[in-house]
């Protein structure tokens, strides 16, 4: 297949082996050879560099909903990242790994694809020839899911701002310490997500989502992702199927901190959590900015979606 591949089950702390030929199980960190295939995740590109994509996915009756969408953009920025990957391989190993949690009776919760560069050497060239490496990981889904999607969520302005003109603006790839940098500016529960600006004060997403906002005028915005940020799943079927569906108009182009500030809703989304409203937004000093009410456009948008995806109830 050209491609060595790991798969993983996480139980909280615990691992359960999963081994089928040419498949190797890590435990631990400590690879478990098949025959005569070794794989060192110390020596992977994606560890030491970032070199590599993710995709989280809701797992539902055993079917994950928006897999089709996952897997195309998985597919289409690992051929930016220039790494080789099939998406027969992908989604014949994500077949295995699903009937592995079936079998345990599990039939719901998240699940992670990480693809790699797989090993390289030391330094920053790419291979001659990149022999890419698939992780499979299973985590239930967050308690406190359901409640953020019902109730809504507050969430701050952070501190620490996005870069901007990169290649690489809209790919889900695996360096987030800009995400990592901006989510460790509080760790109380007060908050359930942060805003990320620009140095230009553009508000360009959340630390783990996307956002929509409607203006003080009723206009619909997501903001434009050509120079930073990241391209979610979710905000994509929000604007080609949940805002047709419920005949509303969203535009896509730069929202600066005023535009923000005077809007009268702020939906954040992502392919785990769904369509969370924003009750109130907070400075990054913990002052108070702004409250928002329900509102009904809010309100049918989050419907449209459960009608289209249950799962997001």
């Amino acid at each position: 297949m050209g491609a060595i591949f790991v798969i993983m089950l996480i139980f909280g702390l615990d691992y359960l082996a999963m081994m089928t030929p040419n498949i190797l199980f890590n435990i631990n960190g400590q690879p478990q050879p098949v025959g005569d295939l070794t794989i060192s995740l110390l020596d992977d590109r994606g560890l030491a560099y970032g070199h590599g994509l993710f995709e989280s996915m809701v797992l539902t009756d055993a079917t994950i909903p928006l897999l089709g969408r996952h897997l195309s953009r998985l597919i289409q920025d690992s051929q930016l990242m220039g790494i080789s990957v099939g998406n027969d391989d992908i989604d014949h190993y994500l077949k295995v790994f699903l009937e592995t949690l079936s079998a345990q009776a599990i039939t719901s919760g998240i699940v992670k694809i990480i693809l790699t560069a797989g090993s390289g050497g030391r330094g920053y060239a790419m291979p001659t020839k990149i022999v890419p490496t698939l992780i499979y990981s299973y985590t239930p889904m967050p308690e406190n899911v359901a409640h953020q999607r019902g109730q809504g969520v507050d969430i701050r302005l952070c501190r620490h701002l996005l870069g901007t003109g990169s290649t690489l603006a809209g790919v889900k790839h695996l360096n987030r310490l800009d995400q990592v940098m901006a989510r460790s500016e509080w760790s109380h529960n007060r908050y359930q997500d942060g805003l990320m600006c620009t140095e230009a004060g553009d508000v360009i997403e959340a630390t783990s989502a996307n956002i929509f906002v409607k203006t003080k005028d009723g206009q619909w915005l997501t903001p434009v992702l050509d120079q930073s940020g990241v391209s979610g799943v979710m905000r994509g079927l929000l604007i080609e199927e949940v805002f047709p569906a419920c005949d509303i108009r969203v535009s896509i182009k730069a929202i600066n901190r005023d535009t923000l500030l005077d809007a009268q809703q702020i939906l954040l989304c992502n392919s785990i959590r769904g369509i969370l409203r924003v009750n109130s937004v907070y400075s990054n000093d913990d002052q108070l900015l702004m409250t928002l009410p329900l509102d009904q456009q809010s309100l049918m948008l989050s419907q449209s979606l459960i009608k289209l995806y249950p799962q997001y109830r």
